[in-house]
Parts: structure tokens; C-alpha cells; sequence
């Protein structure tokens, strides 16, 4: 019995985050018909039997493991939240640490919201620094994207500030002014003021953030709550229901289906995709598109296209998996830091975040903390103790302040290189959602640990010039890191099919109507939060997508 058709569409999209939500609206306001796949929950949404921003708050309130996964662990189908989720090839020599979110919005519900550019270094590795890849696009391609990419997600940032950082031209302000500092920021740049780390400006800049600061596009001003990450209880920090909610409310609505696993890209022996087979409601059904275009993440997208033989040629197809690998230090601040007022981190240092020096070892970024000594000290932690000490009252207030009021934490985000070692294959087992399970492998190389060390160094520094009562904290293990949440590689872009899984233009290599979005685009990962990136991608995607519908005329694929 043939598997129950959805419908015919000019696009299948699969994935309903941040980039699949972007795609969608642009296409589906330009009059195309658009089917969102996603194999979530229904999350945010607003509509009948959805899934609530304040259930979801409620669920988080009530946990007692309060990491990036806690307001979603109840969902019907959720994404890893750590290494513990995943499954490590033998010849794995680290953990891959970094999860996602399945449903509606994706990962941006459970992301910090910081969305800095890339630098053109970043595109460049291989030309300047004889390490990695090249990207196919540079800086200057992408950068009317990125501004356009601000304007669409609410980025409030200092456009003097970082206008020309590691010569990364702005040509349009941020549509909001920074998000204000906090009062441990400004602590810490009086600190700086004036200071060096081997002959390299301490400089402390605002970090530009995906969250108002004053009433943006229907959504409030942030209000400081504290809880970004996993989630934000007023939906002031962007995610990406904001975008497909908008595809929804459309004139010519796009038409979402969630719980909807797709198994398979559907291609004729030509090499054509003519839709997808998926599961919705444990029942096999099937979607037919002039076009489809993959935004699941990372991980879920090379996982599709590796069950299917698709678009590896190059055999590139899972491979490249990359990361900001994050480690931090804390200090006992000599004076109170006051954290946990406003978002986990509102300013860094960007000033090791390009030059000469990556010739020999990482780049990396510096996140000044807002939240006391982060997840090694959470103040229902500190509470919990203090009260198993027999502390309470006022004895107990007082102390809880005494501990948390002047810790103060910064970490250090640090690039890794792509390497084809690094990455996803399937392995036998049974089927999950549909489809075959998998595997990681991840090292990470001493290029990246070599930054590890630097970094550490440069902390030092920091703490020194802002004042503890004991030596800072550091993990003394030079192998142990976190993830920091931002999964790349896996489907590079790249100019030569033996080298790279798709184009310039996101299009498959071997398949002229199968696109690829999002952030397994990414031939290297740089030091920038990777989502305003691959939303300036997505942009640009749509764009090309327009223009190849209009071409076309009305039937067959694009």
C-alpha cells in the first residue's frame, strides 16, 4: 500500500529552527507554497494544544538539574543535552559535549542569544594562516547578510564598538542599542582600563545579543531574568518560532507538521529530488517538492542524508564535526561582583580572536560570566548546602550573599580545525525515529589545546588586574572541556565536488534541486557563535531561491 501523500509543494524544508523558520517566511511571503517538516514538539507556537513558553517554564522551575536540557527533558521527543546522550566511536578520542533542542524553534531555545560576525580571517584560514580550509564566500560576501540577518532576529549591539573588529566592516548600525552592561562588566573595565597581555589591549566590548533592549518587532525588552540559558520566560531573547510563527500568519500560509520524522530525500535515478517519506503519527507518508532544503542541525542533517547515499561524492558527508570548545576560570573577587543580574554574559574580549598567530595555535574569545562561578556554583547549589549545614533565616541569607556576591567568572571560547577524523557515522542498532542510529568520533588537536593554555594565561591576567582573595580557579586538567553548544561541519560548503558536500549556493554538488542550510555549511567554525552566520546564510539561500523560482515558471524543479 502506497504511503499517504501530504501534498505537492514548491518546497519541503526539513527542520523548523532558527534557519528552516527564515528560509520559510522569505519563501512562502514571495507566494511559494512550503511544507516545515520538524521531528519535534510543538513549541511556543500559540496555537491550540501547542506546547507553552510558561509550561516549559514551569517544567524547568521544577528540576533539579537545572543544565541546558532541564525545561525540555519531559518533551515527547528530545535532542542529546550532553555528551552522556550520545554514542562514541572506539576510536573517539574526546566526548563530543554539545547538544540540541528537537521541536519548533530548534537549539535557539536553549542558546545565550550572543550572535557575533565572523571575521574575514575566519574565511580565510588556509590563504592566511596555512591551516584548514578556505571558504568558497568571503567576509565581504556575506556582510550585506549579516546586516540583514540583525534587522530580522532584533540584534542589539555597538555598532562604533565593533565596526572594523580584525577588519570586519559594519555598513549598517544594529536595529537596537546594546544591550546595557552589568555591573561586573563595568567593574571589570575599570579594571582593564589601560592594561595589556603581551602587548595585546585588554579591550572589554559589548557582545552583541539577539535579545531587545527595548520593545522589538511584538516582543518585549529583556528583563534581566537571569535564565537565557535554557530559557527565557518572556521570549524578549529571539528564537526561532519567532520566524516560523510568522511563516504561519502568512496571507499564503506555509504549513507546518510537527512530530514528523523524515527518513528519506526522495530522488530519481537522474539525481533530482521530488520530495520526502517521513513519519507522522507512527504512520508512513510522503511530501512532494519542486525543491527541499535540509535544516536540521548539524547532526540530524548528515545523519538523513548518510541513510540515504546522498550528496557524498566527496565522502565529506558527516565528516568535519567542530565546536567552540569553552574553558573557564573563577576568581573570589575582592569586592562584590553582584551577579546573576541580567544575561550570563553581556561583554568580552575580542582582541585573541584573530592574527599571526593562528599560524601555531587556536584563536579564541574571551565571555566575561554574569553568573557567579557559573554551573560549578548555582546559587540553589550554594543555598542547598548552607541549608544542609543547618543555616537558616537570616543567618542563611546573609551567607548565601557572602559566597555568591563576589564570584566572578570568564571562559574562554576556542576554535577547533576542521579534521575528516571529526565527525558522525551510522552504525548498526536499531532504528530510531525511522532512522539508523549513530556514532561521534571527536578528537580535539594540539592546535586547539595550544589556545587552551594561551587562554588560560591571558585569564590570569584578567584576574590579577581585577583583584582575588585566593589564586584563581582553573580545571588543571589540560584535556577537560565543555561544549560550547555550537555543532558545525558535517556538510561543507565548499568550489570542488571531491572536496566539499555543496555549493557557493548551498546546493548539493550531485543534486540540483537538494539544498543545505544552517550550520554544517561551515568549513571552519572561527570564534563567533555560529547562528547569526548561518542565518545571513539562510538569508542569502532564500534569496537565491526566489530568483531560481522565478526562472523557473510555475512546474517541475528548479
Amino acid at each position: 500500500m502506497a504511503a499517504e501523500s501530504l501534498g505537492s509543494f514548491d518546497v519541503v524544508i526539513v527542520g523548523a529552527g532558527v534557519i528552516g523558520g527564515l528560509v520559510t517566511h522569505e519563501l512562502a511571503k514571495h507566494g511559494r507554497r512550503v511544507l516545515m517538516l520538524d521531528a519535534g514538539a510543538p513549541l511556543g507556537l500559540g496555537r491550540d494544544g501547542d506546547i507553552t513558553r510558561m509550561q516549559l517554564v514551569g517544567h524547568f522551575a521544577t528540576e533539579d538539574n537545572r543544565g541546558p536540557g532541564a525545561p525540555y527533558r519531559w518533551l515527547p521527543i528530545h535532542g542529546p543535552e550532553s555528551d552522556a546522550n550520545y554514542t562514541h566511536a572506539a576510536d573517539s578520542g574526546d566526548h563530543f559535549k554539545s547538544g540540541y533542542v528537537l521541536g519548533a524553534g530548534g537549539t535557539t531555545w536553549h542558546w545565550l542569544g550572543s550572535v557575533p560576525r565572523m571575521l574575514p580571517g575566519d574565511f580565510a584560514m588556509r590563504t592566511r594562516f596555512g591551516v584548514g580550509v578556505d571558504w568558497p564566500i568571503g567576509y565581504q560576501d556575506l556582510e550585506p547578510w549579516y546586516g540583514r540577518a540583525e534587522e530580522a532576529l532584533g540584534v542589539a549591539g555597538d555598532h562604533a564598538g565593533l565596526d572594523g573588529l580584525h577588519g570586519a566592516q559594519r555598513t549598517a548600525p544594529f536595529p537596537m542599542t546594546e544591550i546595557w552592561p552589568s555591573y561586573s562588566d563595568l567593574v571589570v573595565e575599570r579594571a582593564l582600563a589601560g592594561r595589556s597581555f603581551e602587548g595585546v589591549a585588554l579591550t572589554v566590548l559589548r557582545t552583541p545579543q539577539a535579545r531587545n533592549s527595548r520593545p522589538y518587532d511584538g516582543r518585549p525588552a529583556c528583563a534581566g531574568n537571569s535564565i537565557c540559558v535554557p530559557i527565557c520566560p518572556i521570549g524578549a531573547k529571539y528564537d526561532g518560532t519567532v520566524h516560523v510563527k510568522k511563516a504561519l500568519a502568512l496571507p499564503q500560509p506555509a504549513r507546518l507538521e510537527t512530530l514528523a520524522t523524515v527518513t528519506r530525500v526522495l530522488v530519481s535515478e537522474s539525481g533530482v529530488a521530488s520530495g520526502v517519506e517521513l513519519l507522522l503519527n507512527d504512520q508512513k507518508r510522503t511530501a512532494e517538492a519542486r525543491a527541499v532544503v535540509l535544516a536540521a542541525h548539524a547532526i540530524e542533517t548528515p545523519r538523513l542524508l548518510l541513510a540515504g547515499g546522498l550528496a557524498n561524492a566527496s565522502g565529506q558527508v558527516g565528516r568535519n564535526l567542530m565546536d567552540h570548545t569553552n574553558r573557564f576560570g573563577s576568581i573570589i573577587a575582592r569586592e562584590p561582583m553582584f551577579p546573576f543580574r541580567g544575561p550570563p554574559s553581556t561583554s568580552g574580549i575580542d582582541a585573541f580572536r584573530d592574527g599571526a598567530f593562528r599560524r601555531e595555535r587556536a584563536a579564541f574569545r574571551l565571555s566575561l560570566g554574569n553568573d557567579g562561578a557559573g554551573r560549578n556554583a548555582p546559587p540553589e547549589g550554594v543555598a542547598m548546602r548552607l541549608v544542609k549545614a543547618g543555616l537558616l533565616g537570616p543567618e542563611l541569607l546573609s551567607s548565601i550573599r557572602r559566597e555568591i556576591e563576589p564570584l566572578f567568572r570568564v571562559s574562554s571560547s576556542t576554535e577547533v580545525l576542521p579534521s575528516a577524523a571529526n565527525g558522525i557515522r551510522l552504525r548498526a542498532g536499531e532504528m530510531e525515529r525511522g532512522l539508523p542510529p549513530f556514532e561521534i568520533s571527536f578528537t580535539v588537536d594540539d592546535y586547539t589545546r595550544r589556545g587552551y593554555l594561551y587562554a588560560e594565561r591571558a585569564m590570569g591576567a584578567i584576574f590579577e588586574h581585577v583583584g582575588s582573595t585566593k589564586a584563581p580557579d582553573f580545571d588543571p586538567d589540560q584535556r577537560n572541556f565543555s561544549g560550547a553548544g555550537h555543532i558545525m561541519g558535517t556538510c561543507r560548503m565548499g568550489n570542488s565536488p571531491s572536496t566539499s558536500v555543496v555549493d557557493a549556493s548551498c546546493r548539493a554538488h550531485e543534486h540540483r534541486n537538494l539544498f543545505v542550510a544552517g550550520t554544517s555549511l561551515f568549513p571552519t567554525g572561527g570564534t563567533a557563535n555560529p547562528t547569526l552566520t548561518a542565518a545571513a546564510l539562510a538569508l542569502r539561500l532564500a534569496e537565491h531561491l526566489k530568483g531560481l523560482f522565478d526562472r523557473a515558471g510555475s512546474t517541475g524543479p528548479i
